[in-house]
């Protein structure tokens, strides 16, 4: 059962943006890391989470300009957004600070309930 989540009808995406890399072990890729992050995430803060893994230097990615503004500044990945804005920069990928965003978002926020919608 998830802690929180995020109110109906709203998506909170999270973009992961990782280089390419060949991994002889694909359990060991940043891609396999953003997917177990989004699982984790989906079934802590419910269904209206989507994770997404962005490869760096894949067409999809320049069409986020943030990044690729990033990239340009010689900033290192991995990249993580929380609805569009800029979480982390670099250093490992963290669950626990895209966690703790997504909590800060639950409080600025809050859930839709018939109390707090009159």
């Amino acid at each position: 059962m998830a802690v929180g989540s995020v109110a109906e009808g709203y998506m909170t995406t999270v973009h992961i943006f990782g280089l390419p890399i060949a991994a002889c072990d694909p359990d060991k890729t940043w891609k396999a890391a953003a997917e177990m992050i989004g699982r984790r995430l989906q079934s802590r803060f419910g269904q209206n989470v989507k994770t997404i893994y962005i490869e760096l230097y894949s067409p999809e990615s320049f069409e986020f300009e943030n990044i690729v503004n990033l990239l340009q500044e010689g900033q290192s990945p991995p990249f993580v957004t929380l609805n569009g804005k800029l979480i982390q920069a670099s250093g490992k990928l963290s669950e626990r600070r895209i966690a703790q965003e997504l909590e800060q978002l639950l409080v600025e926020e809050p859930l839709q309930t018939p109390e707090n919608n009159t």
